[in-house]
């Protein structure tokens, strides 16, 4: 059991339901990015990094969902209901044992759960992060991370967006934020 880990790799909303072709909330280029993530988390458990699963969970009502989404769940269109296999990460990048599950119901990690608790206990000062999408739950999370005054960066060939376009007006102004964005190629030479 890890107790101890100056680096976390959070792995935000890559569930089914947001990444496979079929799925209801589909983002285009998720899929893509499969297999970069497992790469990094594969070195990331090699070095003993702690890795967290970020997991966007709802009631089948849609009461806890943002308001400009329950319209899914009112038009029997519910997404990441607990228990489905929408609400379950692929198994390409499938969490493993000694691996950290947070649950949340907005788009940053942080708001309303125990994420920074959990950070601070192991004694975390990078947060690399990858998942789905840029312009809602990467970014949203990487703000609250860099508010927090962890050292963030956001791993871009881990990451998606519903085009090209989306994702790299995102990285233009995360950067102007001050927070790295850089493939996951030169983390892993680091």
């Amino acid at each position: 059991m890890l107790t101890h880990a100056e680096n976390s790799i959070l792995v935000i909303d890559l569930e089914n339901d947001f990444v496979l072709a079929d799925s209801p909330m589909c983002v285009n280029g998720a899929y893509a990015t499969l297999p970069a993530i497992k790469n990094i988390l594969d070195y990331g458990r090699e070095n003993d990094w702690a890795i967290i699963y970020i997991y966007r969970i709802h009631r089948i009502s849609g009461v806890d969902a943002e308001p400009f989404r329950r319209h899914f769940f009112e038009e029997g269109k519910p997404f990441c209901i607990a228990g489905t296999k929408g609400a379950e990460i692929p198994d390409e990048i499938a969490p493993q044992p000694g691996d950290i599950k947070v649950t949340k119901q907005r788009f940053s990690a942080f708001f309303g759960t125990d994420l920074d608790i959990i950070l601070r206990g192991l004694g975390v000062k990078n947060v690399y992060i990858t998942g789905t999408q840029y312009p809602n739950c990467v970014r949203s999370t990487a703000v609250d991370s860099m508010g927090l005054d962890y050292n963030t960066i956001i791993v871009t060939d881990c990451c998606s967006a519903a085009s090209d376009e989306i994702a790299e007006a995102n990285i233009f102004d995360l950067e102007n934020m001050g927070i790295p964005c850089i493939p996951s190629s030169k983390i892993m030479k680091s």
